[in-house]
């Protein structure tokens, strides 16, 4: 779970209150178990070791069923929705022994850092939470479907990467010369959003929000009118399927905002930016702090959990969506939020 921010704590009262979730077998999994750095801080470097010890412990079958090329078709066919509609590629928390399942976390934490570790628990523990509801056995709402899939062969000379997801998460990672290079595409998602499951008490996706709800009452009124995003799109235009699709810039250019404003705008950005580890979040940050006159953002929306809202942030080599559907498909998260946001770079997609 994540400690509340400033700006989250500031208008958590506006939220829904959390829901409680009941027992069930699923709930195992969740909480996944704590941030660590087996490896030291994550890295590619790190994600190496952590990658080599996961391998180790499958034989040349099971490995058959989550290493692919790196050039291949299953990279890009990646999808946010539940496995009772979309079939994945890969290997799942659900097929793993107990040793590995702790390989895997092992893995995650290296690779992503406690911001994006951090990310993967709360979206698994709003799946352990659905796992309950009416719908769960139709949509295969439950957390041991998330899958995880490599691409190219972990090596600290060659580029290769892998993919973490399953509902409401797609994590692409590239690394290169044992470096990571870019997370692009990546989707992160909740349902519901404010929660409590085996006594711990999450808020999924709330900081994304709340940061870009931040940016929109900094502004003046004009400021506010010409960031207007319109009318709240029925879901993100850059998800899965949607590679290369790079929607026109619409809303406020930075150049037109105050150093104070723009302060806000990066804080924003940076909760998308800072799930990778800090190895590539520091150089991007510094790459779209120095190009932020070229960024535009937008908004229409509340700071409600369960308004519809939608935020995007968009420059040449960014584009950030968050959308807060306004509605629940689970009916025991009622009122509790549903959200969908994307980060892509579309210069660096799949490490290209």
């Amino acid at each position: 779970m994540k400690i509340l921010t400033t700006t989250a704590a500031l208008f958590l009262a506006t939220a829904a209150f959390a829901h409680e979730a009941p027992i069930h077998e699923h709930t195992q999994i969740v909480p996944i178990p704590a941030y660590a750095q087996p490896y030291g801080p994550a890295s590619g470097a790190a994600a190496l070791q952590a990658a080599e010890a996961f391998l180790a412990s499958t034989d040349e079958g099971t490995k058959a069923q989550f290493m692919f090329d790196l050039d291949s078709p299953n990279r890009a066919k990646w999808s946010n929705l539940p496995a009772g509609i979309v079939d994945r590629t890969g290997i799942s928390v659900g097929d793993l022994s107990d040793e590995q399942r702790g390989l895997l976390f092992d893995f995650l934490a290296a690779s992503l850092g406690e911001e994006g570790y951090q990310s993967v628990a709360e979206v698994m523990a709003a799946e352990a939470f659905l796992s309950t509801d009416k719908r769960a056995e139709r949509l295969q709402w439950a957390p041991e479907n998330y899958w995880l899939s490599f691409f190219g062969t972990p090596s600290a000379d060659a580029p290769w990467g892998w993919q973490f997801g399953g509902h409401h998460l797609a994590l692409n990672i590239s690394i290169d010369g044992n470096r990571v290079e870019t997370m692009s595409p990546s989707f992160v998602g909740t349902e519901p959003a404010i929660f409590t499951i085996n006594g711990v008490d999450y808020e999924a996706v709330r900081d994304m929000h709340l940061s870009g709800y931040a940016v929109f009452t900094a502004l003046n009124a004009d400021q506010q009118m010409a960031a207007d995003a319109g009318t709240v799109p029925e879901d993100v235009l850059t998800g899965p399927s949607q590679d290369g699709t790079i929607p026109p810039v619409i809303g406020l250019s930075a150049t037109e905002m105050t150093d104070d404003q723009k302060v806000l705008l990066l804080a924003a950005i940076k909760e998308w930016v800072s799930i990778q580890p800090d190895e590539n979040a520091a150089p991007r940050m510094a790459e779209l702090t120095e190009g932020l006159d070229s960024i535009s953002f937008a908004w229409t929306g509340t700071d409600e959990v369960n308004t519809p809202t939608y935020m995007r942030i968009q420059g040449p080599t960014l584009i950030i969506e968050m959308l807060s559907t306004g509605g629940n498909v689970g009916s025991s998260a009622q009122g509790a939020g549903h959200y969908h946001t994307m980060y892509r770079n579309p210069t660096r997609e799949y490490g290209q």
